[in-house]
């Protein structure tokens, strides 16, 4: 077996980089990071868990699109209340969606003086999933035309930008609702990659499977470590592919490029974040390249990925190495 668990024959591409920093030794930010806990996953190695496999924004200053699993939604709201009070702090005007009663959320949030002076003040506000979100499946466009009406009205009012922190359990229940919360998820990221606003999504792992979160965590750049393994997200000319791609996660990214992929035209991944990529995930791409009757290029240090490429004779697949 190779040092991190993988047998030689599995047909896979690892980075022979250096593993990054054990984040436990740097600082941390809790309204951006969240907590370190320490789990296992197969196909990882610690020094790569405790690092959270997880990416920075594109947006220097800006926390940007982060991912949050919860089990009690008394640690969510606080989470989300550190968040968005650090918003405050910066000048954002904040917006928190709860699946509870407005009035018993707020009633809460009035418990600390900065929250209830900025509920006063109109600069925070809290609001019902089914207000923000409706109650069927989400029109996307509509959604990010509603966010810009929120920033431009922000900044007119002197606001830095705009933060939100919501909790969408209810809107991935439903598997219809779930698909079409999922594409959204992508859409919103490449959105406020170029806006001044930050996002926190939360999840509820007594409501929802591992497989359900993990699905939803991956298309974020960050998300709380242990979630997922790997991450596809907006970048510039393309999409941005960073962490580990293995057998326990090969049908996750197959889900991920289908859900993320809105443009015509050839796939661009930049993935020089990567650090191991199996045979399964290049068939993916393969195989969604010629659904889409087009090609894949995939930008990674991961030279060997071009040999594998050609091996398996895949043919909508083109892999430039960089440095």
């Amino acid at each position: 077996m190779t040092p991190t668990g993988r047998s030689p024959a599995s047909w896979a591409v690892v980075s022979r980089a250096a593993a990054p920093p054990d984040s436990s030794a740097a600082v941390r930010d809790p309204q951006t990071d969240g907590p370190t806990n320490g789990s296992g996953r197969i196909g990882i190695d610690c020094a790569h868990e405790a690092a959270g496999v997880t990416s920075t924004s594109v947006r220097p200053g800006r926390p940007g699109h982060a991912c949050w699993a919860y089990d009690d939604p008394a640690v969510f709201e606080t989470r989300a209340q550190e968040f968005l009070l650090a918003g405050l702090a910066v000048g954002d005007r904040v917006r928190y969606v709860t699946p509870e009663p407005v009035p018993v959320v707020v009633e809460r949030w009035r418990g600390v003086s900065r929250l209830r002076d900025a509920l006063c003040t109109g600069a925070a506000e809290v609001c019902s999933v089914d207000d923000v979100y409706g109650s069927g499946p989400l029109d996307s466009d509509a959604q990010l035309a509603s966010y810009t009406t929120m920033i431009e009205a922000a900044l007119a009012d002197g606001h830095a930008g705009w933060r939100i922190a919501a909790d969408g359990t209810p809107l991935v229940l439903d598997p219809v609702r779930r698909e079409a919360f999922a594409r959204y998820e992508h859409m919103v990221d490449r959105f406020l990659r170029t806006r001044p606003m930050s996002a926190v999504c939360g999840y509820d792992r007594t409501r929802l499977d591992e497989r359900t979160i993990e699905e939803l965590a991956c298309l974020h750049p960050t998300s709380d470590p242990g979630i997922s393994l790997f991450h596809l997200y907006a970048g510039a000319g393309g999409l941005v592919l960073d962490g580990e791609l293995d057998t326990s996660n090969h049908d996750v990214f197959a889900t991920a490029v289908r859900r993320a992929d809105h443009d015509p035209g050839d796939l661009v991944l930049h993935a020089e974040g990567l650090r191991f990529i199996d045979y399964r995930s290049l068939l993916h791409l393969h195989r969604h390249a010629a659904s889409r009757h087009g090609e894949v290029v995939l930008r990674t240090s991961l030279a060997p990925a071009s040999r594998l490429v050609t091996l398996l004779g895949l043919s909508r697949v083109r892999v430039e190495v960089t440095r």
